[in-house]
């Protein structure tokens, strides 16, 4: 081994940067890192972007549910890219019209990540991911419903659900990440991604066969839909997350991350956007739902608070529906309002 190495030292240095280019996974590129000095003084040199594909090379083996964690690792980075030009929010939602394997390949080309992204994805498998997908199921998932009496009383939220909870959990995650900046921008006065790249987002990366057209709403036969609705998988992914954020279970930590920071608003508009705000802070904010989580981001959340509660009550339009059955949502990503608003035809609308 000692030779090899020496014998690839001895190459020029404008080769020997160009190693890391070459390899085939992540598993190669800390191999080659591990090496000697000068390899690892290489591999430190080399773009974010080159360690997110070799992580993708790997996703299959080290970050499952493929492709949704290294999604909802990146994801924060395409929405503020989204929001530089007009130009790239029309390829933001052309891709996600495609479903999450296509927003997968944007952030491969967009985004990046460095090593210390990647130990501390790692770490977080212990610290939060399973944590919170034992919640999770909990909520809605085989342990919600393994208690006696299931349809009898056992449960006061007893429906038919077919929920993967660690799916939910990243999915939740990457709408929070890929629409933290829209909620920055609206908090400042700016202009988002709209209510339709949103809705985008939840009919095509979070695949549902109740997601149907009715007045006002309109679902194309693209990405997951292009073979037919009977064809949809996975099928009940959307009304799973808008059970999940109407779980008492669920709302109960999140109630206790937000009163660590003061009272709710009485204000019913400010306490909604309140509420999703603080859920919007992808895979890392669910820390907030371990015990004393909350603690490390508590300064965070009064500055978030404080803006809300400087928010322009004329930029906070109430929820309602017309007569023609569309619906006119607050500009804020609210994602159980948004939610609904997908799965809303399977009651029939008009």
């Amino acid at each position: 081994m000692a030779q090899n190495t020496s014998a690839l030292l001895a190459l020029p240095t404008d080769i020997l940067v160009l190693l890391p280019y070459h390899l085939a996974n992540l598993e190669d590129f800390k191999e080659l890192s591990s090496t000697c000095r000068q390899f690892r003084a290489i591999c430190h040199s080399v773009s974010p972007n080159l360690i997110l594909r070799q992580a993708a090379a790997s996703s299959r083996t080290f970050f499952r549910p493929d492709p949704y964690f290294l999604v909802a690792a990146t994801a924060k980075q395409i929405g503020y890219w989204a929001l530089q030009n007009e130009e790239n929010a029309v390829q933001l939602r052309q891709a996600l019209k495609h479903g999450i394997g296509r927003l997968f390949d944007l952030c491969i080309e967009k985004a990046g990540l460095t090593m210390d992204d990647i130990r501390r994805l790692q770490k977080s498998r212990f610290t939060i991911i399973n944590p919170v997908t034992d919640l999770i199921d909990r909520c809605a998932g085989k342990q919600w419903y393994n208690v006696e009496d299931f349809w009898d009383g056992g449960r006061s939220d007893a429906e038919t659900i077919d929920c993967e909870p660690e799916r939910a959990l990243f999915q939740i995650a990457i709408y929070g990440s890929l629409f933290h900046a829209t909620l920055e921008a609206n908090l400042e006065g700016r202009q988002g991604l709209d209510l339709a790249t949103r809705l985008d987002f939840i009919k095509y990366c979070i695949p549902d066969w109740y997601c149907r057209d009715y007045k006002g709403f309109h679902v194309e036969e693209t990405g997951p839909y292009s073979k037919g609705r009977e064809f949809v998988e996975p099928r009940m992914d959307q009304y799973s997350i808008r059970h999940i954020l109407k779980s008492r279970t669920w709302r109960t930590p999140w109630e206790a991350a937000r009163k660590q920071c003061g009272p709710d608003f009485e204000d019913d508009r400010r306490q909604k956007i309140w509420v999703s705000a603080v859920h919007m802070q992808g895979l890392e904010g669910f820390e907030m739902l371990r015990p004393d989580g909350a603690i490390r981001w508590r300064e965070y959340l009064l500055g978030l608070r404080e803006k809300i509660e400087k928010i322009d009550s004329n930029k906070m339009r109430s929820a309602e529906r017309d007569e023609s059955g569309e619906i006119n949502w607050l500009e804020f990503p609210i994602l159980e309002d948004e939610i609904y608003c997908c799965v809303r035809g399977m009651w029939g609308t008009g």
